[in-house]
């Protein structure tokens, strides 16, 4: 199996943690049996939210086709953007590239079809203005099963997902989406539609135990982590 290659920075503590999790759950007898990740973290890239809202995303898509094209360079063979929002313009790379990137979007929508429970969809203001998950090709069978915050919870959520980046324990981010859930009713979970929220993966295992967390929550982060050799070996 190639290397997996992750483009990271988006922000950092998210495509750490993404590193962390494939360890995690990808432990063999021997550590040299571990998969290979090369993980390319740079922050510097704009803020995709206030990008795409502007309808200036020309430097977007080229820093993340450099990013790409230099993880394949390295040896990667299929390649993670540690970051849902900028998804919004991967139709604007090169088709060789694009065919190498495992969809945080595809994966999400797949899990969300999957199970017939009704979920509540967590994304940055940028995702969600810019029809990132209802422009999926199979968001027709998906919508059912996908309720929006109100505008004031959106607000909020964008905000404290900023915190997130800025470093504020994921605990309290935690303790808050508790709270979101019990004004959100006729929903039972949360698809995490930004790379910020595998922060909170940890912390919900320990006040809802692992099981609760795989039952309830679709992050497409730890579905990554979980099928790493399927999607590592596909296409690679």
């Amino acid at each position: 199996m190639k290397p997996l290659g992750i483009v990271g920075g988006m922000g950092p503590l998210a495509s750490a943690e993404l590193l962390s999790t494939i360890y995690r759950l990808n432990t063999p007898e021997h550590e040299q049996d571990a998969p290979a990740v090369i993980l390319l973290s740079d922050p510097s890239v704009p803020d995709r939210t206030e990008a795409i809202l502007r309808g200036e995303t020309a430097e977007l898509v080229g820093r993340l086709a450099a990013a790409i094209s230099t993880l394949i360079e390295a040896g990667a063979g299929r390649v993670v953007i540690a970051c849902f929002t900028i998804h919004r313009v991967l139709p604007e790379l090169p088709e060789a590239l694009r065919r190498r990137v495992i969809s945080l979007v595809d994966l999400t929508v797949e899990e969300v079809l999957a199970d017939p429970r009704r979920r509540l969809l967590l994304a940055t203001t940028g995702s969600r203005r810019s029809g990132l998950f209802t422009g999926h090709p199979r968001w027709d069978e998906a919508a059912e099963r996908i309720a929006l915050p109100s505008e004031e919870d959106q607000e909020a959520l964008h905000e404290r997902l900023y915190r997130l980046k800025r470093g504020e324990a994921p605990e309290e981010m935690a303790a808050w989406l508790e709270e979101l859930a019990g004004r959100s009713p006729g929903t039972d979970g949360f698809v995490f539609g930004c790379t910020e929220l595998h922060l909170l993966a940890r912390p919900l295992a320990e006040r809802w135990g692992e099981e609760m967390v795989r039952r309830r929550v679709v992050d497409a982060l730890t579905t990554v982590a979980r099928r790493l050799p399927e999607l590592a070996a596909a296409g690679g």
